[in-house]
Parts: structure tokens; C-alpha cells; sequence
């Protein structure tokens, strides 16, 4: 029988960084990148190849995320949870729209806390402590108290292990089927074209 935790208890978890105003896109003059709950997908892929180049008001640094923190979404409808893989060539911060999760790495790892957020027991606990009507949401508190099971280390490097492979081939299942979906369209297009011109 695996040993139960509480989230809080294996790892630090905060908010982003407050955005009082509508967030602008400052292109080359942003001095952070900022991830937004669009980033993650629904099936907790972060895309960290097109995030918001921002200025952020005040000192940002004690919101930069480093590799391995995992970012929550907070609004519904789909709870899922992105990790940071990698660094990118500015500081990344992200809004309080998402829980930041940083793991004590001694008893939890990032990867294996990662795939648990986003299983199927995971993702019924999120949904089960949600509230709101028309947009569900959860708040950091209610994530704090999130009941985790907490397998060996080498048992969580296997999972996470797993987990980081499946991400990837979905990262390239994607992409197929994003170039499948161009190409079919585009022999649709030219029969559409062929056709009309036929016509005149």
C-alpha cells in the first residue's frame, strides 16, 4: 500500500504573478515570457515555443519559474497541469490564473507529481473540489489539500519516465496531424479551384 500525502506537504505551491491591467505583447522589448492558461493544453502539453513577450509591472523576479515547476490551471473546464522542460533565453513568469508547484525533489518528483495532477485520480479529485457555475475554478488552498499517492523514488522515475515519453509522441502526433490537416485541405482547395476554372 503506496504511503498518502498532501500536496502541501511535498511541495511549495503559490500563485503567479498579478496582472492589473490587460497583458500586452512587448515583442522584443519584453524583458519576461509569460504563460498563460492558453499554453496548456488540455491534455497538460505546455507550448513554450509561443508565449507572450511581456513587461511586467514592478520587480518580477520572485515569480520566475525555473525547469520543473508545474503550472495548474485554475479554470475549468479541464484542470490540467504543465511542467517546464526547459529554460527559454529570458526569465518566464506566469499570471495567477495558474498555481505554480514546485516539488521537494528528497520526496517528490516533478515528472511523477506531473502525470498525477493529470490522471484520471488527479483529475477527479480537481473536479470534485471545483465551484462556480457557468466557469469552474479552483483556488490554491483547495489544491494544497489535494491527496497524492507517493510511490518509491525509483517507482516515480519509472511513471515519470513514461509520462515525459507519452508527451512526446503526442507532441508529434500533433504535429502529423496538423501537417495532414494543411495538405488535405489544401488537395480539397485545389479541386474546388480545378473545377471553377474548368467552368469559365
Amino acid at each position: 500500500m503506496h504511503k498518502i500525502v498532501t500536496l502541501e506537504s511535498v511541495a511549495e505551491i503559490k500563485l503567479g504573478m498579478p496582472f492589473k491591467s490587460a497583458i500586452q505583447d512587448a515583442g522584443e522589448q519584453g524583458s519576461c515570457y509569460l504563460i498563460q492558461t492558453k499554453d496548456i493544453g488540455l491534455d497538460g502539453i505546455l507550448d513554450l515555443g509561443t508565449l507572450t513577450s511581456v513587461i511586467p509591472d514592478g520587480n518580477p523576479e520572485k515569480h520566475y519559474l525555473f525547469p520543473n515547476d508545474i503550472l495548474l490551471r485554475l479554470r475549468g473546464p479541464v484542470f490540467s497541469a504543465g511542467i517546464i522542460e526547459e529554460g527559454t533565453d529570458k526569465p518566464i513568469i506566469t499570471s495567477n490564473q495558474l498555481a505554480v508547484i514546485r516539488c521537494n525533489e528528497n520526496i517528490i518528483l516533478p515528472q511523477y507529481l506531473h502525470w498525477y495532477i493529470n490522471s484520471s485520480s488527479g483529475s477527479k479529485y480537481i473536479r470534485s473540489m471545483s465551484e462556480g457555475t457557468s466557469i469552474s475554478k479552483i483556488n490554491s488552498k483547495t489544491i494544497s489539500k489535494m491527496n497524492v499517492k507517493l510511490p518509491t523514488l525509483e517507482e516515480q522515475d519509472k511513471i515519470g519516465l513514461i509520462n515525459r515519453n507519452w508527451i512526446k509522441q503526442k507532441i508529434t502526433y500533433n504535429a502529423l496531424i496538423q501537417n495532414g490537416d494543411l495538405l488535405f485541405d489544401s488537395i480539397c482547395e485545389n479541386i474546388i479551384n480545378r473545377r471553377a476554372l474548368e467552368n469559365e
